[in-house]
């Protein structure tokens, strides 16, 4: 199996223009539909288990709802005018500690759907202006629009999915 790259391995193009928003927003709109073809049949012995000291797949999803109020956050630094955004917990203290493997997969996919819904929203209302503002990323150090910080949410939904599959593929052998 394919060593998989960590989130900080990554590294992301930015500057994508305003008319790329759509699109992108349809990614972040099909999320929980996505996660949920992949995960709703999952068991509690597979969606807990883990292999070495990757995160479960309870914890994967967990973390997704964890991540919701950064990027409603980040969203509200951008639309106040703040110069940085807001950082991240490098070490994910929040779902390190949330207890996501003891409870129920269809809870959490739930919550992911309910707070993703809620962010779209959001999303929706934007202005084009709106899109176009930018602020510095705390970790990269680079100016990113809001068009940029939701394809960067996107890509990073699209990371946990990747890594729920491998997940998924090396409990099943």
């Amino acid at each position: 199996m394919m060593k998989q790259r960590t989130w900080f391995d990554r590294v992301f193009s930015l500057g994508h223009p305003v008319d790329a928003f759509p699109e992108i927003l349809e990614r972040l709109r099909g999320t929980p539909a996505r996660l949920e073809e992949r995960v709703a049949h999952v068991g509690s012995t597979v969606g807990t288990r883990r292999i070495d000291e990757a995160w479960s797949i309870h914890q994967q999803v967990g973390h997704l709802c964890d991540l919701e109020t950064l990027w409603t956050g980040r969203l509200n630094d951008l639309l106040i005018g703040a110069e940085r955004l807001g950082a991240a917990d490098l070490k994910n203290e929040a779902t390190q500690s949330a207890g996501h493997d003891d409870v129920e997969m269809c809870v959490l996919l739930l919550r992911f759907r309910r707070l993703r819904a809620d962010l779209v929203r959001l999303l929706e209302g934007l202005e084009e202006g709106d899109l176009a503002r930018t602020a510095l990323h705390p970790r990269l150090e680079q100016p990113m629009s809001t068009v940029d910080l939701f394809f960067f949410v996107a890509e990073h939904d699209d990371h946990h999915l990747a890594s729920i599959t491998r997940l998924l593929t090396g409990a099943d052998r």
